[in-house]
């Protein structure tokens, strides 16, 4: 027994439920951490993780993308986004220029390579996909993603 803990702690229910491993934020922590693992090995091959390809659809879809914009869009804070963007600039799948309107911020665009790496890796997306789909057979993936997305709210 680790030093200061002792056999006789008064047990809860509140800690018995927590011992049970009913606890919804590990579950799904270690849910998206099996989740990410999957999707990554898939898209390694293009030379992408899931966080980098998930950006790319955003860049491309959005009307003169600034930093600030997609970190909302992508419901992350602006210096984990810069990071992944620094390595997607890096590999040449993303660049930026300054805004002529605002010179404090960056005009994202995919380069000819982003795009193609996009389109091509889009189908390993999909392979993964479809790997998540069969595992979850007999469950509605449609109600999972309302019921998940509910919580991100």
């Amino acid at each position: 027994m680790a030093e200061g803990l002792k056999d006789d702690i008064a047990v809860t229910p509140a800690f018995e439920e927590l011992m049970s491993g009913a606890c919804y934020c590990l579950a799904l922590r270690k849910a998206s951490r099996r989740m990410i693992r999957l999707y990554d090995k898939v898209l390694e091959e293009h030379g992408l993780t899931i966080a980098q390809f998930s950006l790319l659809p955003w860049i491309h879809a959005m009307k003169r993308p600034t930093v600030q914009r997609l970190a909302e869009k992508a419901q992350m804070d602006q210096s984990t986004l810069s990071r992944g963007l620094a390595l997607l600039e890096r590999d040449g799948f993303v660049t930026s220029d300054v805004d002529p309107e605002d010179r404090r911020k960056r005009i994202l665009r995919l380069t000819d390579e982003g795009q193609r790496r996009m389109v091509a890796a889009a189908e390993a997306w999909k392979q993964a996909q479809d790997e998540v789909a069969a595992a979850m057979e007999g469950v509605s993936m449609a109600d999972l993603m309302r019921d998940v997305g509910r919580l991100g709210e």
